[in-house]
């Protein structure tokens, strides 16, 4: 934390100036209300932010931002009559601000951001106080002071680098006679905003200085170089600056594995009245094994054990520690006090991914627990025999590399803004399509796509595929070691995002620096085709969503995305290669039989099969929303999938725009999604942050308990469908030279629809518009200079006018072009 007089911000020192670059970057974002014993207040009047005084009789203070917003805790001191003590707490619903960990902590990765949803500071002058770190996404916030005393603050907020531009200013725009629906839509503008973090707007969390690195409170952040280590013995000097310090062995590089926190005796004057003396007692070695040393719902950690030393532990001195490995534990020596931690006392938590798979190999870490502050420096490891395999003195730059703690160099969007804060591949396919239809910020589209590329693995049977979960401050360098890979779904939805993104923008430059990699990722994933079955076969791959990897999901999807490659091979005027993609396409069409999303996507199902599949949706029903397999468990702590349900939602809305008579299954199918599943995140106060959410239960709560994100992009799929299929505009070629006006108006609970597409050329305004029971239609589109358009509807029409001239009506349904910088106006009564 940061604290500081305004007079005096000139005598800092370096690392005080640090800490106020940091904080400085971006704007306040202040809350829109705040609460204490008086009841909620709006915080701004008249332009001006309102002040608070917090006492013994008014000790709380909670403050609601309305929406989601991230980035630098940050308020002003006006007065205060002694040194005081003041806990924040940090929550994205309402509900459970009272929990003593908020909503926290995020122990999946360090995330170059707060660990914790509560932190302290010790406030001992007028001024402002900062935060040291990013608090990712957040709705409300609690301020209580801890000590005696009266402290009056004003100007409390967020310091953020995230846009906070109102949806209806965007370049893209939605809006529709259903209110719901506008509100569902302007969810996904929201969370991208939120989740999508500007290059260089997440600094490390570490500080390197001449005595070794600083650290603060913070999930352990790993060593590349030590995951092939096995039974070694690491050696490292820390001084406690607070609290204690804290290091992990035997680690995957992610950080699941021991955990190790050294406390020391938390004397008077620098120990916060708030310490979790039973969670970390004093002079204590607390050990425990998994993420962290406190469970958060599906991060599981097991118990801590505790081991007193002999000696208090002081703050301000060096120690010298060591961790020693062997088959039956963990020799942990402080100065020359050993303790022994036996394997068989430890509860060994497992995990799916951040293990190094073996309780005696793997690598080295450093994070102090919550509100903890400690140097570390002069790390040494040595091998069973003695002799020397590593040392570094922790005192340069370069140690924020191989820990994979650099500040963000990419313009990237992240799965969540709250957390788990990482570059997931798969979440992509529909975070750029939201981004497209709204922000259009294609810095970040392009960012994340060369960011996933950049980490194409190079060795291994993954050669040729690329890292479906890279972290924001993991070099490049070390793709193979991160291996964070494995999924087959993500890697094709990947090079699906890929495709999409070329046919928005007809970014040629971007598509011919990046074409070798793209292509090898093609052809290591055509490899993958079955010879008897035609199917998506893998003998290492998993799959994270869309069934088995020899299932017609999986299958369906690579097919689609090998036709969008195709394209892509075409635009390289490498022929033969899109030949050859094609026919690999029609081959694994032919080869589906059964009926799911990707196959009416991907065109493998013709209309009755369309129709006989959204028909037995209704099998997967499960209270607000549908089971994502008949495999899940209709039971009331079901996670329903928006991440699924939005390529549904997209498959339904295809199928409707195509069709030429309505169809009460595909209403109903439709209504379900965004009446009930979409719809639960804008109707409910208490869980509501203006984005949309992760998991659902089936009762309409937010799934995964305190663990879910509120901001997570994979679950915006309604933004982009909405603007491409109710609103009705697509791209037909790429970067929008040519594209289509083919509204869904018969399926979905919407008279009239309006808004605005932005493309590289510029806007496509349209809008249209229901009159007499359907049998009308008014119709207006306008696109920009160096395009062409085409207005169409699937159902036959009996009259027309276009600008004005009466239009022959044609055998099927209608078809009008739009010439570039021009405008259509079309009247038109159904058949």
């Amino acid at each position: 934390m940061l604290f500081f007089g305004c007079l005096n911000v000139l005598s800092a020192g370096s690392l005080l100036l640090a800490s106020l670059a940091r904080a400085d970057s971006g704007s306040v974002v202040f809350p829109i209300k705040y609460k204490t014993i008086a009841g909620f207040k709006r915080y701004s009047s008249n332009g001006k932010e309102r002040s608070f005084t917090l006492n013994q009789a008014n000790p709380l203070v909670t403050l609601d931002y309305g929406t989601e917003v991230g980035g630098f805790p940050t308020f002003t001191v006006e007065s205060l009559s002694t040194t005081v003590q003041l806990q924040a707490k940090y929550r994205e619903p309402r509900a459970g601000l009272d929990a003593p960990f908020g909503d926290g902590p995020w122990t999946f990765a360090n995330g170059l951001s707060n660990t914790f949803r509560v932190e302290t500071f010790n406030v001992t002058s007028t001024g402002t106080v900062s935060s040291f770190f990013i608090q990712g996404g957040l709705r409300w916030q609690n301020l209580q002071l801890l000590t005696d005393g009266t402290v009056k603050i004003c100007r409390l907020g967020i310091r953020s680098g995230n846009d906070r531009t109102p949806v209806d200013a965007l370049p893209g725009y939605f809006e529709s006679s259903n209110k719901l629906y506008n509100e569902i839509w302007a969810l996904g503008p929201r969370t991208v905003q939120q989740a999508c973090i500007a290059a260089n707007g997440a600094p490390s969390t570490w500080e390197v200085t001449e005595d070794g690195v600083y650290l603060r409170g913070q999930q352990p952040a790993q060593s590349v170089v030590g995951s092939p280590f096995n039974n070694y013995t690491m050696t490292f000097q820390s001084k406690i600056v607070r609290g204690g310090t804290g290091w992990k062995v035997a680690s995957g590089v992610m950080g699941f594995g021991p955990y190790f926190v050294l406390t020391g005796e938390y004397p008077t004057g620098s120990t916060f009245v708030n310490t979790n003396t039973t969670l970390v007692p004093a002079n204590t070695l607390a050990v425990g094994y998994g993420w962290n040393l406190l469970n958060q719902t599906s991060l599981t950690s097991g118990k801590v054990n505790y081991y007193p030393l002999p000696f208090d532990v002081k703050e301000g001195q060096w120690y010298e520690i060591s961790t020693r490995i062997n088959a039956t534990g963990y020799g942990v020596t402080v100065n020359e006090t050993e303790i022994f931690v036996p394997l068989d006392e430890l509860q060994i938590a497992t995990s799916f991914i951040g293990s190094s798979g073996s309780l005696t190999g793997g690598t080295w870490g450093f994070g102090p627990y919550q509100d903890q502050i400690a140097l570390v420096k002069d790390v040494t490891v040595h091998a069973q025999n003695s002799s020397l395999l590593y040392h570094n003195p922790m005192t340069s730059a370069s140690v924020l590399k191989e820990y994979g703690v650099m500040a963000n160099t990419h313009s990237i969007c992240l799965d969540g803004a709250k957390r788990d804060r990482l570059v997931w591949s798969g979440d992509f396919a529909h975070t750029y399509r939201v981004v497209q239809a709204s922000t259009y910020r294609s810095d970040f589209v392009a960012g994340t796509l060369e960011y996933l590329i950049d980490r194409q693995a190079s060795s291994s049977i993954y050669d040729g595929y690329f890292s479906m979960s890279p972290a924001m401050g993991q070099s490049a360098d070390y793709t193979d070691v991160y291996n964070s890979f494995g999924l087959i779904d993500y890697q094709i939805l990947f090079l699906h995002a890929f495709a999409g993104y070329y046919q928005n923008s007809g970014d040629q430059a971007f598509l011919q620096k990046h074409w070798a990699k793209i292509k090898k990722g093609v052809e290591v994933t055509v490899s993958l085709i079955d010879n008897q079955s035609g199917l998506a076969v893998s003998p290492f791959f998993g799959t994270f969503f869309t069934g088995s990897s020899n299932g017609t999901a999986v299958s369906g999807l690579l097919s689609h995305t090998l036709r969008q490659m195709a394209n892509l091979a075409t635009a390289m005027e490498e022929t033969d290669l899109a030949i050859s993609w094609t026919s690999h396409a029609d081959s694994i069409k032919a080869a589906i039989t059964k009926h799911l999303a990707w196959a009416i996507l991907s065109g493998a199902a013709n209309t009755t099969q369309t129709e006989s599949t959204i028909a037995a949706l209704s099998s997967l029903r499960l209270g607000i929303g549908y089971k994502s397999s008949t495999s899940i468990t209709s039971s009331p702590s079901a996670n329903l999938s928006p991440f699924l349900s939005g390529f549904l939602l997209e498959a339904l809305l295809q199928a409707s725009r195509n069709s030429a008579t309505a169809s009460n299954a595909r209403k109903t199918a439709i209504s379900v999604l965004l009446d009930h599943l979409w719809a639960a995140m804008v109707t409910q106060d208490e869980y509501y942050t203006g984005t949309t959410w992760e998991y659902l239960y089936p009762d309409g709560r937010p799934g995964l308990d305190l663990y879910t994100s509120h901001a997570h992009p994979w679950a915006a799929a309604p933004t982009y469908v909405l603007t491409e299929y109710v609103l009705g505009v697509q791209a037909v070629s790429a970067g929008f030279a040519r594209w289509a006006f083919r509204p869904a108006v018969l399926d979905v609970a919407v008279s009239w629809a309006r808004g605005r597409v932005p493309t590289p050329h510029g806007l496509i305004q349209a809008s249209w518009r229901v009159a007499g029971e359907g049998m009308r239609m008014e119709i207006k589109v306008c696109g920009p200079k160096g395009t062409t358009g085409v207005v169409g509807l699937p159902f036959a029409v009996q009259s027309c006018m276009v600008n004005g001239k009466k239009q022959a009506p044609g055998a099927g349904g209608l078809e009008v072009a739009v010439t570039g910088g021009g405008c259509a106006e079309i009247r038109c009564t159904r058949k």
